[in-house]
């Protein structure tokens, strides 16, 4: 599990709590139960479908990776790996919205015909 907090004072906090509302009226007000994540308890989670992914994908969160106001514990290897076929899910917390993904690669898969890159 990788998580990354987009807090208020952020350039991009009104279209990730726009998306957060979006996918809360989706739902029809089945949310998660509140958890832990890290240091920040987070309320109101709801599970991105597959079918919405890619508006959290357009959010570029890769574009914060060095901002103060954006706080997590991916690199921006992950960040840019992230795509449709990890499970995304948004939740609430007092500092600003909580972005929670599973199934994200650790590390980059081997290719070419020995594995590796052979430039």
């Amino acid at each position: 599990m990788h998580y990354g907090l987009l807090t208020d004072q952020s350039r991009k906090a009104k279209a990730a709590r726009g998306l957060y509302d979006y996918l809360k009226h989706k739902a029809r007000g089945k949310t998660r139960e509140a958890v832990h994540v890290a240091q920040w308890q987070a309320t109101g989670g709801v599970t991105v479908a597959s079918a919405d992914r890619f508006r959290v994908l357009e959010l570029r969160l890769h574009d914060e990776h060095l901002s103060p106001y954006f706080k997590t514990d991916m690199n921006l290897f992950h960040l840019l790996m992230l795509d449709d076929s990890v499970e995304m899910s948004l939740w609430k917390t007092l500092e600003g919205t909580l972005f929670v993904f599973e199934g994200l690669r650790e590390n980059p898969e081997p290719f070419g015909s020995m594995g590796h890159d052979v430039r």
